[in-house]
């Protein structure tokens, strides 16, 4: 055989060989999707770093992190129908809208995919559907923001709460955490709404739900504040008005003797970057913040435990961290990776 034709063909069968070995490395990888409720806010990017953290740490995973744009429920319920249909190894779900999300779950678990929920869990009656919720204990989180309230030595008052999403189960779990504490009653006694109980009441318009839009969420600020001059305490139980720091600066800086004096207590879930110089200059007394760079990768972790036909703990808590004015700009809201 002439020498240049052998050559042709070894070179041929090297490609071959090589080829082989790229495509079945690519079969052995195995896609885990992590389906957020929405991508344009701050708690966002440090979920898909945890998330891609931990997949770069076992080495054979990859980690495919999508959510819609704006708030849209029935966006992020399809983009998770398509992880399905595509047949992912693995699926991360936050229920913007549980109910919907549940079906989609259904989908995923009659096809084999192990399912997670993150951030925000199903209902109770679909928990079945899911191996672990992985995040913050959100009843917890309510209590938590409200014992800060009373720290400050406040006897009742009035309060104004400030949620996201209507139908989201986590927040509804701190609303009623913060109402349960300030009433001093037990989780199993809870309150609809505050109307005197230990002293608190919630003003008419309250509390107020801005569905994830941030500039509705600061604007929403303003009118509270406006129209309830002696409001004695604002809770948020997420950061959204603080993301956009102008307009809340704009709403806030004019109360600065009151928040100064404790008159007016101001307590906000989440501590991300845009929120710590407000805390810092005393435009809120404290930020509860939640580990959402945990939750993405404790999210690909159970997955790949349950790919390998291992077991998880029915809930995964990931913590919160309670943040000062005094470290605010320093240790506040660092990531431990």
């Amino acid at each position: 055989m002439h020498l240049s034709r052998k050559l042709k063909i070894t070179l041929s069968v090297a490609c071959l060989a090589i080829g082989m070995t790229a495509a079945q490395a690519n079969a052995d990888e195995r896609e885990f999707a992590l389906v957020f409720k929405v991508l344009n806010n701050a708690f966002s990017p440090p979920i898909k770093q945890g998330c891609e953290a931990a997949a770069k740490k076992l080495g054979d995973v990859t980690c495919t992190y999508l959510g819609p744009t704006e708030y849209d429920e029935a966006k992020q319920v399809q983009l998770a129908q398509d992880m399905v249909t595509r047949g992912v190894a693995g699926l991360g779900v936050s229920a913007g809208n549980p109910k919907a999300m549940a079906r989609i779950m259904k989908m995923a678990k009659e096809k084999g995919i192990p399912v997670v929920t993150f951030d925000t869990d199903v209902l109770p009656e679909d928990a079945n559907l899911r191996s672990t919720y992985i995040g913050t204990d959100n009843y917890e989180f309510g209590v938590a923001l409200a014992q800060k309230v009373l720290e400050t030595k406040k006897a009742g008052g009035t309060v104004c709460i400030q949620s996201g999403a209507p139908a989201s189960e986590n927040l509804k779990a701190r609303v009623q955490g913060i109402r349960d504490t300030l009433a001093g009653v037990t989780k199993d006694k809870g309150v609809d709404t505050l109307t005197g109980q230990n002293g608190w009441t919630e003003p008419a318009g309250c509390p107020v739900y801005n569905n994830d839009d941030i500039t509705l969420a600061a604007q929403q600020v303003r009118d509270v504040m406006t129209n309830n001059p002696e409001l004695s305490a604002f809770v948020a139980v997420g950061g959204w008005a603080q993301y956009a720091p102008q307009a809340y600066k704009q709403a806030m800086e004019p109360l600065k003797k009151r928040l100064d004096s404790k008159d007016l207590v101001v307590v906000f879930g989440d501590n991300f970057g845009p929120q710590l110089p407000l805390l810092a200059e005393g435009l809120s007394h404290y930020n509860i913040g939640q580990r959402p760079y945990d939750m993405g990768y404790e999210t690909i972790m159970a997955l790949d435990k349950l790919t390998k036909g291992e077991t998880v703990e029915p809930f995964i808590k990931t913590g919160t961290e309670v943040c000062t004015p005094e470290d605010a700009l320093t240790t506040c809201g660092k990531i431990a990776e």
